[in-house]
């Protein structure tokens, strides 16, 4: 008879830290965020157990205008307005993966409400495309003074 620990479980954790670089004045803000992870991707990731590709590359975050409370069942954001492809991404250690994305001074200058990360062969640049990742509430007036960094680790790890 095979005895399993209680201990054994599993959680998925993602965090974002977000750099942000004042071009004028050489500051630097930085702020780590947890996010929510969807529905959709928890599905999609046991799909794997199933002999089904779980088809969840990252490759874009998207940033929106809706303050909406997050949801599990989240598929797109609230009203995207902006896609940024992801400029690198990496596996950083035993079940983990860091994904990295910059919005240039010149982009996305509006009220930043929420942020998503989108992965997937059905991903594309145009807004509300491919699985949603996970979402967060992220209030920003973004000026053209800034350029922001988006780091995202996502980390598998026995709880």
């Amino acid at each position: 008879m095979i005895k399993h620990s209680l201990n054994d479980a599993l959680g998925w954790i993602g965090t974002f830290t977000i750099v942000v670089k004042n071009k004028s004045t050489g500051k630097i803000e930085e702020e780590v965020i947890k996010n929510r992870i969807t529905n959709t991707a928890l599905n999609a990731l046991i799909n794997v157990l199933d002999d089904i590709d779980p088809n969840l590359d990252i490759k874009y975050l998207a940033i929106g205008t809706s303050s909406a409370a997050l949801n599990d069942a989240d598929t797109t954001l609230g009203n995207e307005v902006f896609r940024s492809a992801d400029t690198s991404t990496v596996r950083t250690g035993i079940g983990e993966f860091t994904s990295d994305f910059i919005v240039l001074d010149s982009e996305a200058i509006a009220t930043w409400e929420e942020i998503g990360i989108f992965c997937g062969d059905s991903a594309t640049s145009s807004a509300d495309t491919g699985i949603m990742l996970s979402r967060i509430l992220y209030h920003r007036v973004k000026t053209s003074l800034e350029e922001i960094q988006f780091i995202r680790v996502d980390k598998i790890e026995r709880s």
